[in-house]
């Protein structure tokens, strides 16, 4: 009998979004829920994803809630003593059920609540475009008090909606978030061209500083087709390359000059890549898996890393070359691909977010001859925190472990003191 649930759940998992039967998915669905919750629960979850994707959407996703809808109610009438209560609530909420809508933000709202079933709430709220959503979406960015993951959840969110209140509601967030959550921001608001102007607004009028945005999301801007915001962002950053710069291998030799002098903290140094790298790497178990991971990777000498770090687009695997994409609504998405099919297009962007693109809403589609890892990071960085970040790297084992070493070619004084 389990392989006839596992048959049944593949059948659902590969036909949603396909399939033009839908009474015969729905029919599917609820013997599941009546028979093996367990089954049913990843049957719902996926539907949930397709929905909140876009990838089932109009007709299809109208017809599905028509002929599923007294299943689901069957099921939250029996509130949270049905161990299906959340995913039912979700997928309600997902295509915009008002009393769903409402209880999902009840659970965004309390803290009581688990931090996965708030999580839950905030991609569900967001995938029904509930625009009342923006008064409690507000408090929590703008509270220190909630957790770091909600907040990078919330940002993620927000994507979804084509409103100027997005930007203004993250601008005046910006002061409050952590620093690993601010580039989060400004990656969002270099989505759409509304919120792009919004922030070079804010950065023409000082109150963010110019290094914010990095080249790649300078890059990305110049590329977009609202001619008004190319030349506001030419008028500021002038041209910017979209090739190899091969200045970088001066930048190289100075800054093995310049560390070979200078004395960092390793234990500070992490809390620098913490801040500045780990959006995209990961190293000893901790950031976000987006670029390489650099525990073993890239570090094979110091000259070897020095090219990693501040020369990036010299060599770049394939699976780590950019795509840049810009969907129907205008959105402007750049990371990495992680699936490419006919049903949708999957980035993987800052942050360790994914992106869902239902293929039908991709207008465009590029590869970067560029790293995803901007240049520049020797303006980005004080000297103090370039030697602090680089005698953290330099390391072959977290600083805290005894047994750490310096990798071969590190210049003998840079690993000095906590």
């Amino acid at each position: 009998m389990k392989l006839a649930f596992v048959i049944a759940l593949l059948s659902l998992s590969t036909s949603i979004g396909v399939a033009e039967d839908v009474e015969s998915v729905v029919t599917l669905l609820e013997f599941v829920i009546d028979v093996d919750e367990e089954t049913a629960a990843k049957c719902l979850a996926t539907l949930r994803e397709r929905v909140q994707s876009g990838e089932v959407t109009g007709v299809q996703r109208d017809a599905i809630r028509m002929q599923l809808g007294a299943k689901l109610q069957e099921v939250l009438s029996a509130g949270r003593k049905s161990p299906l209560y959340i995913d039912s609530l979700m997928l309600a909420t997902s295509w915009g059920d008002k009393a769903a809508i409402k209880q999902a933000r009840e659970i965004l709202d309390s803290a009581k609540e688990t931090e996965a079933d708030r999580i839950a709430a905030i991609d569900a709220i967001a995938s029904a475009r509930d625009v009342e959503c923006f008064s409690p979406v507000s408090a929590l960015l703008g509270s220190e008090s909630t957790p770091e993951l909600l907040r990078s959840r919330l940002l993620g969110a927000l994507g979804r909606y084509d409103s100027p209140a997005v930007a203004e509601l993250v601008l005046e967030c910006y002061a409050k978030l952590s620093p690993d959550l601010q580039p989060q921001a400004i990656e969002l608001l270099t989505q759409r061209a509304t919120w792009s102007r919004r922030l070079l607004e804010a950065i023409g009028r000082q109150d963010l500083p110019a290094s914010a945005l990095n080249v790649n999301q300078v890059r990305a801007l110049l590329a977009s087709p609202d001619k008004e915001l190319v030349a506001l962002v030419t008028s500021q950053w002038g041209a910017v390359r979209t090739e190899r710069n091969p200045e970088r291998e001066n930048i190289i030799r100075q800054m093995h000059d310049q560390l070979s002098q200078a004395s960092g903290s390793p234990h500070r140094g992490r809390e620098v890549f913490n801040r500045v790298c780990g959006q995209c790497h990961k190293i000893y178990g901790t950031g976000q898996d987006v670029g390489p991971e650099i525990t073993r990777n890239g570090r094979g000498s110091f000259e070897h890393l020095l090219s990693n770090v501040f020369d990036p687009s010299l060599v770049i695997g394939a699976s780590y070359q950019a795509r840049s994409v810009i969907t129907a609504d205008g959105r402007i998405l750049t990371g990495l691909l992680a699936e490419d099919n006919e049903q949708r297009i999957v980035l993987k962007i800052q942050g360790g977010k994914f992106e869902i693109v239902p293929r039908e809403d991709v207008e465009e589609i590029a590869i970067s001859k560029l790293s995803l890892m901007p240049e520049g990071l020797e303006k980005q960085l004080t000297p103090e925190q370039l030697a602090d970040l680089f005698a953290f790297l330099s390391l072959d084992q977290p600083p805290e472990n005894p047994d750490a070493v310096p990798i071969a070619g590190t210049p003998a004084g840079l690993i000095g003191n906590p």
